[in-house]
């Protein structure tokens, strides 16, 4: 299955209940959020202490992220179409997912960059 195969009944399809514990809710969310988790868990394998830190800063961004995606979702139309990265089958809504989960990413880089900063070099 290639990203142009990719539609929207695949995009939001529920997960097992157990992919819900990292905050994977939709299939979507696969695609971004479980290469970052895995990428987290393998920094386990050189700092337990730095992994255990870039998850807590994951799950913090991302049920901040999802409060704030669910609360403005009550507010407002989804009518701008950003790019959708070749996702040529997914509607605006779906679209708006990736860049959601795109910003948790860049978020969990980003402070666990700071974090390792602030840590392990001097």
């Amino acid at each position: 299955m290639g990203l142009k195969d990719i539609d929207n009944k695949w995009f939001f399809t529920e997960l097992h209940p157990i992919f819900k514990i990292p905050g994977f809710f939709v299939k979507g969310d696969l695609i971004v959020l479980l290469p970052l988790v895995v990428a987290i868990l393998f920094i386990g394998l050189f700092s337990l202490k730095f992994m255990l830190v870039a998850l807590g800063i994951y799950i913090a961004v991302r049920h901040l992220g999802e409060m704030i995606y669910w609360f403005s979702h009550q507010f407002n139309v989804r009518t701008y179409r950003p790019d959708d990265m070749g996702f040529k089958k997914l509607d605006n809504h779906a679209v708006y997912i990736l860049y959601q989960t795109l910003a948790i990413v860049g978020t969990v880089i980003g402070l666990g960059i700071v974090t390792f900063s602030l840590l392990y070099v001097k």
